[in-house]
């Protein structure tokens, strides 16, 4: 029980803070040191059963993975049944590395590594396909050449699903979801829509789709935790939020530009790595186009 075990090292750790920060001098109230303790059971509590949750769809991920091997070996290599099933392994895969993040937010740097965003990108465009309705298409424009992030593969991957998977719900009627990275240089600093954009060297990301756009009452809103204007599909109000402790984790930025009846366009900036070095490698060309309709 790894899992287990970290959470609860974690939760001791927090209550033996707690602990000793309520028997300072000005902490001399039994009730307020109640509070505290409390709190700082309930905060402990509360990774112990993240924790408990992880493990659990870890375990409930495990036979899928295991059943969806046996299954492509048994099928016939080339095949689309195979290649449907091999996603399928994938898919399962990059869910267990997102929900093991859940513990790993707290331990720094951990897990941290320098990987090409185009590549990250790429492994995921048959995935994207399925975020969006089948009266949509999704168009990409990568590079080539690698665009190099450090962090965790799995963190951009999840915030150019739920980009997507946003976009994609703004038009029902048909559209196009349009996917492009490059490196750019900011001369000056700035202030964008969620975070201020300083001097330096970045891989823009951006998502665009063309929907009916958001209206300028709801802009100001969209990174709130659990707003939505989709409850009664079922919208939970994290994707955007979740896009934006991501954007802001990396030290980047966000803008957002909307037009009613045009569309949305989201630009990420993330600070690249050893974008100097990296940008002295030559192109093999102008960079990948690519359309998928959703079939």
């Amino acid at each position: 029980m790894i899992v287990q075990s970290q959470v609860t090292g974690s939760m001791m750790a927090e209550r033996r803070n707690v602990k000793n920060i309520s028997s300072r001098p000005h902490f001399s109230s039994k009730r307020a040191q109640a509070d505290i303790t409390a709190a700082a059971e309930a905060f402990a509590d509360g990774h112990v059963l993240a924790g408990l949750l992880v493990h659990e769809f870890n375990n409930l991920l495990t036979p899928i993975i295991g059943y969806a091997e046996m299954a492509a070996d048994a099928l016939r290599s080339g095949s689309s049944s195979r290649m449907y099933v091999e996603r399928i392994r994938d898919a399962c895969d990059r869910a267990k590395r997102a929900v093991e993040r859940i513990l790993m937010s707290d331990m720094g740097d951990e897990g941290f590594s320098s990987f090409d965003a185009a590549a990250a990108i790429r492994e995921i465009l048959p995935d994207l396909n399925l975020c969006i309705p089948s009266s949509c298409r999704i168009q990409t424009n990568l590079p080539n050449r690698a665009v190099w992030l450090d962090g965790r593969e799995i963190t951009l991957q999840q915030v150019v699903i739920n980009l997507c998977k946003n976009a994609g719900e703004a038009m029902k009627a048909g559209g196009t979801v349009t996917v492009n990275l490059r490196n750019v240089e900011q001369i000056s600093a700035r202030d964008l829509s969620s975070g201020r954009l300083e001097r330096g060297e970045y891989a823009r990301l951006s998502v665009s789709d063309t929907g009916p756009g958001i209206s300028p009452s709801f802009l100001e809103r969209i990174f709130d935790p659990f707003f939505t204007t989709k409850s009664r599909e079922g919208g939970s109000g994290l994707g955007l939020a979740l896009v934006q402790r991501a954007v802001g984790s990396w030290g980047g930025a966000i803008d957002v530009h909307s037009s009613l009846g045009k569309g949305t366009i989201f630009e990420l900036f993330l600070p690249c790595s050893n974008c100097s070095l990296r940008r002295s490698e030559k192109s093999v060309g102008r960079g990948r186009h690519s359309t998928q309709k959703r079939n």
